[in-house]
């Protein structure tokens, strides 16, 4: 089991956090949560991150995974696409796309993922906590499905999976169920009632700095 994870950039991340954080918070943030999830996949057969900005490719170099250059503007879901088709093409057997935004998963969720015992063609959806986005969509094999993330994506990657003749296997995990896009995902991250929130550089980073008491406070 592979890792796919898809990076837009660091230069001007998180639009949605503009009226609660900086730009320089936002890149901060979006590094430290990156390096968060990166360290969660390290027992997976591999990672990769794809990206465009080549900011992200080497921060994702000096972590020591692979990493992929984006091809064309397709956005996100392409992204995913992209990588699922090379590694299906070098013989992979199955990937899980992970948002670089969810620096509260575990290694005991990755490997619940992996674990899973799934035959191809098969997958597994994680959901985001209000069951609208996608947080992790492992497919067996990894070009199993066109991925088509954004609104709703939840309910449409598992109507897709089962218009394939695939019936997903969902997964309710806490870690994964958390990504930062707005100020009250970051609020809610900042009180660090989660699992592994201890653990979690990103909000070490949030609290040294300052902007958790401020966010919080707000």
């Amino acid at each position: 089991m592979w890792a796919v994870v898809p990076i837009k950039g660091f230069s001007s991340p998180k639009q949605r956090l503009a009226d609660v954080l900086s730009p320089e918070e936002r890149s901060q943030l979006a590094e430290h949560m990156l390096r968060d999830v990166l360290n969660a996949l390290g027992a997976l057969d591999g990672v990769v991150v794809i990206s465009s900005d080549e900011k992200v490719l080497n921060e994702a170099r000096w972590q020591g995974v692979r990493v992929m250059s984006e091809r064309g503007a397709g956005g996100y879901s392409a992204a995913v696409a992209q990588a699922g088709q090379t590694l299906a093409g070098e013989g992979i057997a199955a990937m899980m796309h992970v948002p670089g935004d969810v620096p509260l998963i575990t290694p005991d969720e990755v490997g619940q993922i992996a674990n899973a015992q799934i035959s191809a063609p098969g997958a597994c959806v994680v959901p985001s906590r209000d069951r609208d986005g996608t947080n992790c969509l492992a497919l067996w094999p990894p070009d199993l499905l066109q991925p088509a993330f954004g609104p709703d994506s939840f309910n449409r990657h598992c109507q897709m999976l089962r218009d394939h003749g695939v019936e997903p296997t969902i997964l309710e995990l806490a870690g994964f169920a958390l990504d930062i896009d707005t100020a009250a995902d970051l609020r809610l991250f900042c009180t660090g009632d989660r699992v592994g929130a201890g653990d979690c550089g990103s909000l070490q980073y949030l609290k040294a700095s300052g902007i958790a008491a401020r966010v919080l406070k707000g």
